[in-house]
């Protein structure tokens, strides 16, 4: 039988799939886009996540993988005109559109930065909360953009992440869950202790998706050990 003869396209699609390198990803692909962010708010429940984060008037946030600005947005507003929001995205495009936003609601107090792939680019020592939801279970350079988040930490300042599990895949390898984009506590403890963390709150559940994503959101906060400790 003689093979079927592939187009110049397939071997154009070959070569680019061939060419991409395999990175950490601090925000891939973005599954909520603005006009999505209606219907989230029905099943996100922002107001545990700010109670939860205890956040004040004033307070300077870091948004790590932000996407187009769902969760800065609401950071913006909470933190207020003397807080500060540091959107962080690999992702140009992602950047530009939350740009655009932030002009068009002539929004202040957010500050867009393009992070590297193991790397968030905040400035050091001037964060109360470091936040991650929803992008942990994508970086492969977890270690590196821990000892980078510690660094951009104020004394006292809290990392806070929040990731999607679903009950029947608890107890999956790390690489498995992961291609489904979630990750178990456990894990992520584990990566936390390795990187000079110390865990003050979890909570698994935290916030319960099953209607709408059949999974369920655990959250903790972290801080760093004092360097004396490490």
């Amino acid at each position: 039988m003689v093979p079927a003869k592939k187009s110049l396209g397939y071997y154009i699609a070959l070569l680019l799939t061939l060419a991409s390198p395999c990175v950490t990803i601090l925000s891939a692909q973005n599954i909520y886009p603005p006009d999505t962010w209606e219907k989230r708010d029905t099943w996100q429940n922002v107001p545990e996540i700010m109670k939860f984060m205890g956040i004040k008037k004033g307070d300077v946030i870091a948004d790590i993988g932000s996407h187009q600005g769902y969760m800065t947005l609401k950071f913006s507003k909470e933190t207020g005109p003397a807080g500060k929001v540091y959107a962080v995205d690999v992702n140009h495009s992602h950047l530009k559109v939350l740009d655009k936003l932030l002009r068009e609601s002539e929004i202040t107090n957010v500050e867009t930065i393009r992070g590297e792939y193991d790397d968030p680019k905040l400035p050091e020592n001037s964060l109360d909360h470091a936040f991650i939801m929803d992008t942990y279970h994508e970086m492969d350079d977890y270690l590196k953009i821990l000892k980078h988040i510690k660094q951009a930490l104020k004394p006292g300042g809290k990392l806070v992440i929040i990731e999607p599990i679903g009950e029947e895949r608890r107890t999956w390898n790390r690489k498995s869950q992961e291609g489904k984009h979630e990750i178990a506590i456990r894990y992520v403890l584990d990566d936390l202790e390795k990187a000079g963390y110390r865990i003050i709150q979890q909570r698994d559940p935290f916030i319960e998706r099953g209607q709408h994503k059949k999974d369920a959101l655990w959250a903790l906060v972290a801080i760093p050990y004092p360097l004396s400790t490490q």
